[in-house]
């Protein structure tokens, strides 16, 4: 299939990465797992440069917008196999480089845990919206033709 032939719907794939981005911002919250990030964390969290959040959302988007192509172009409408292509995406990508961290430059595995999580949470509510939205054709996320 020809690139040229996608038209997307890039409303849908901001929505979901800012989507993804609040469930993040739960995720580090105190009540959820930030009380244990914050102990784990080797840097001091008032040394990030407050610019730093401004871009914070773009790895949401960037990943939004990759699943929704591979959701678009492997005809994924079932949340199901959204969710198993989000979850091998996961594992070939996120928790192989953060094994790599881990046994190779001494990354605490706690937090890197912390992290693989909150990519996993994030990873499976994109792959589900993106799917829902694809199965609906007036508002599918990338319409062919």
């Amino acid at each position: 299939m020809n690139n040229s032939h996608l038209k997307i719907r890039h409303w849908v794939i901001i929505v979901t990465g800012l989507g993804a981005f609040v469930l993040n911002i739960i995720w580090y919250s105190p009540p959820v797992f930030g009380k244990i990030w914050k102990t784990l964390r080797s840097a001091s969290v008032s040394s990030t440069p407050q610019w730093t959040m401004m871009f914070a959302p773009l790895r949401e988007i960037v990943t939004a917008y990759i699943l929704a192509h591979l959701v678009a172009r492997l005809s994924l409408t079932s949340w199901s196999d959204a969710a198993k292509l989000a979850f091998l995406l996961w594992i070939a990508f996120y928790v192989v480089s953060l094994a790599g961290a881990v046994l190779w430059d001494n990354m605490p595995w706690r937090p890197g845990a912390v992290h693989a999580g909150d990519w996993f949470m994030k990873m499976m509510f994109m792959a589900v919206v993106l799917s829902i939205w694809q199965r609906r054709k007036s508002t599918s996320i990338v319409k062919i033709g």
